[in-house]
Parts: structure tokens; sequence; C-alpha cells
């Protein structure tokens, strides 16, 4: 007598449905419900890395690269700088201490080298002033790795990008810096108060706690702003000296005497 084989349940489930998505359009449909998800309900994507849940969510880590590498193309995009340059520096007074300085050498030069290094060092330098906040939030919470907590502070600047890209865009239309500075300033601000719910929901329930905590990331601001400033400065000093022979700082200094004159 045969023996009957019960049917298996062939139903598609949702990763069947993003395999084929994928393989079809090329499109992971796992991106619409993480940026839904991670504008709105925060805490769960968190929550979900945490518990290794890889279907459900593109990963932090990956959305925030493809966002980083988004902001540098809208920033390209609308002509805003993506690096210190000459122009940044020199009026047009000051064109005879320039020209001193460059000994010869052409601006343009200068300005390429600048523009070349940049391009290498801006994402270093990115990931070194987010290290007050990793050390801020393993001040908070001990016990959970480094790697936790890169998750949630990652998880805060997605929600800063998705709401700062949009914003960047209108700066191509005209009035750039008007865009770009509110563009900024949502950005950054938005940032902290997902930062507040991903500590209210992870790291302590006592909102009052919480309040503090996002006082305490709000008071290194300053100290990112400026580890950002002194690493774009120091990158500059470095490549003149090693690709043209100067100083960056000797210009500076030139043209704070030729102003006071």
């Amino acid at each position: 007598m045969s023996e009957t084989i019960p049917p298996q349940d062939t139903r598609p489930s949702r990763a069947d449905a993003d395999d084929v998505a994928d393989a079809v359009i090329g499109v992971d449909t796992r991106i619409f419900r993480t940026v839904w998800d991670t504008l709105v309900h925060t805490p769960r994507v968190l929550q979900a890395a945490f518990e290794g849940d890889r279907e459900r969510y593109v990963p932090i880590l990956r959305l925030f690269l493809i966002l980083f590498g988004l902001q540098f193309a809208v920033v390209a995009f609308i002509g805003l700088p993506q690096s210190m340059s000459l122009d940044q520096f020199v009026r047009p007074g000051d064109t005879d201490v320039l020209n001193n300085w460059l000994g010869g050498q052409t601006a343009d030069a200068v300005n390429l080298t600048l523009e070349r290094a940049a391009g290498l060092t801006n994402t270093i330098l990115v990931f070194l002033s987010s290290l007050p906040y990793l050390l801020l939030l393993k001040l908070y919470r001990p016990s959970r790795s480094f790697f936790g907590h890169a998750l949630a502070y990652l998880l805060a600047t997605n929600v800063s990008y998705l709401v700062m890209l949009p914003l960047m865009l209108p700066a191509a239309l005209g009035n750039f810096i008007f865009w770009y500075v509110l563009s900024f300033s949502v950005g950054l601000s938005v940032f902290y108060v997902a930062a507040g719910r991903i500590l209210y929901s992870h790291y302590s329930q006592k909102a009052w706690v919480v309040a503090l905590q996002v006082l305490g990331m709000l008071l290194l601001l300053p100290i990112t702003l400026l580890l950002v400033i002194l690493g774009q400065l120091g990158t500059a000093e470095l490549v003149m000296r090693v690709f043209h022979d100067l100083s960056y700082f000797e210009l500076f200094f030139q043209l704070a005497e030729a102003q006071a004159q």
C-alpha cells in the first residue's frame, strides 16, 4: 500500500516576492518598506537589526552607504563644492597675494589636487566625526557592543538623510545657499529627534533620562564640527606640501596680513 505524502505548502512568502521583484525588475522591494519604517517606525528597524532579521529591511549599514553616496551626487548636481578651494578664501583684491604664494603654479591645479584629496578623505572624516557619538552611546549603555551603538547612530543618520536630500534638490533651481542651509538645519534637527526615539526605545524608558541623553549628544555637535574642519584643514595642508610644496596655512597668514593693511 502506497504511503500518502501530504502536499507541501507552496504559498509564496514575502521573501519569495522580494526575490522575484529583484530578479525581474532589479529592485529590492525591501527598500520601500525600509525607507517608510526608517522614517515612521525608527525603533522597529533597529530592533529588527538587533534580532538579525535580514528579510524585512535593507541592512542599516547598506542604506547608510547608499544615502551617503547620494548626498555627494546631489551636492555635485546642484554645483556645491565638495572640498576646500582657493576661491573660498581669496577675494578679488587678493590676486597678487595668491599669485605670490603660488610661485608660478596655477590655482586650477591646486584646486584639482584639493578636490581629489577630498574625494578620498571625506568618508574617513565622516566616520571620524561619529566617534564621539559612539563613545557617548557606549557610556549610556556599556553592555552593548560598539557595533550595536554604530547601528543606532547610523539609523538616526539615515533618518536625517532621507529628510535632508529631497530638500537639497531645489537648490539646483537657484538660491542654493538657502536650500542647502535649510536642508542641513532640518536634517540635523531630525537626527536628534530620531536619536531621542532610539534612546527611549533601546537605552532608557524614562523621558527625563532620554532628554539628558539627547542634550549630551547636542553638546557633542561643536566637537564633531571641529573634528571635520580640522581634518579638512590638515588634509589640505598635507596635500599642498606633498604635491605642490606649498603651505595652506602660509596663505592664510599672508591673506590676513594683506587684509590688515
